[in-house]
C-alpha cells in the first residue's frame, strides 16, 4: 500500500500545462532577456575588378530608340454600332403591324408541340408531354427555344427544359450581319 502512494505522488507531473505566474517567485510581468535580439555581425563589400565582355566583345550602343510604357501605342476593344437593323426603324410597324411568318401547332391529350416565326425574327418552338397521368404525381415535361434580334443586333437565344426539375435555360448570345463588331481603337 505504501508503494503505491509512492508511486502516485512521484509520478503526477509538476506541470499541468496551465500558467501559473507565481509559481516561479515573479509576478507575471515580463522581464526583458538577450534572448532573440538582433547582433549586427559587420560584412564589408569587397570588390573585385573583373571587366565583362560576355564573349561578345566590348560593349557597343544601340541606335534604337527606347519605347517606354509612356511611348508605346495603346489600343482598347469597342464594339462599334449595330448596322441599319429594318426591324427597329420608326415607323415599321405602325401601318402593318408584325407578319407571322409561319405558325404550327399540334394539340393532344397528352403532349402539345408549337413553333412561329415572325418577319421580325422572333421564333419560338416547344414540345410537352404529360408525365405520370392520373397519379399526384402528374405534370407536364417541356423543352424548347425562342430567340429574337436585339436592338444591338445579336441573336438572344434562349434553349429551356421546364419539368419537375423546375425550368432550366441556357442563354446564347449569336453574332448576326446586323450586329456590331468588337474593332481595336488607338487610345493615345
Amino acid at each position: 500500500m505504501i508503494a503505491i502512494c509512492v508511486v502516485a505522488v512521484v509520478g503526477t507531473p509538476d506541470e499541468d500545462g496551465k500558467w501559473h505566474p507565481y509559481k516561479y517567485g515573479h509576478n507575471g510581468k515580463y522581464i526583458p532577456t538577450d534572448e532573440g535580439k538582433y547582433i549586427h555581425i559587420p560584412n564589408p563589400y569587397i570588390h573585385i575588378d573583373n571587366p565583362y565582355n560576355g564573349g561578345f566583345g566590348p560593349y557597343t550602343h544601340d541606335y534604337e530608340p527606347y519605347v517606354s510604357a509612356a511611348t508605346e501605342d495603346r489600343y482598347r476593344l469597342v464594339m462599334t454600332p449595330p448596322k441599319d437593323i429594318p426591324y427597329y426603324k420608326d415607323g415599321y410597324y405602325k401601318n402593318n403591324g408584325i407578319k407571322i411568318i409561319s405558325q404550327k401547332h399540334v394539340y393532344d391529350e397528352d403532349k402539345y408541340d408549337f413553333n412561329f416565326e415572325t418577319e421580325n425574327k422572333i421564333r419560338a418552338k416547344e414540345n410537352a408531354i404529360l408525365k405520370n397521368p392520373n397519379t399526384i404525381d402528374e405534370g407536364i415535361a417541356s423543352s424548347g427555344f425562342y430567340e429574337y434580334l436585339g436592338p444591338d443586333g445579336f441573336m438572344y437565344r434562349v434553349d429551356y427544359t421546364a419539368d419537375e426539375n423546375g425550368f432550366r435555360p441556357k442563354v446564347k448570345r449569336l453574332e448576326t450581319p446586323y450586329s456590331g463588331k468588337w474593332v481595336l481603337e488607338k487610345v493615345n
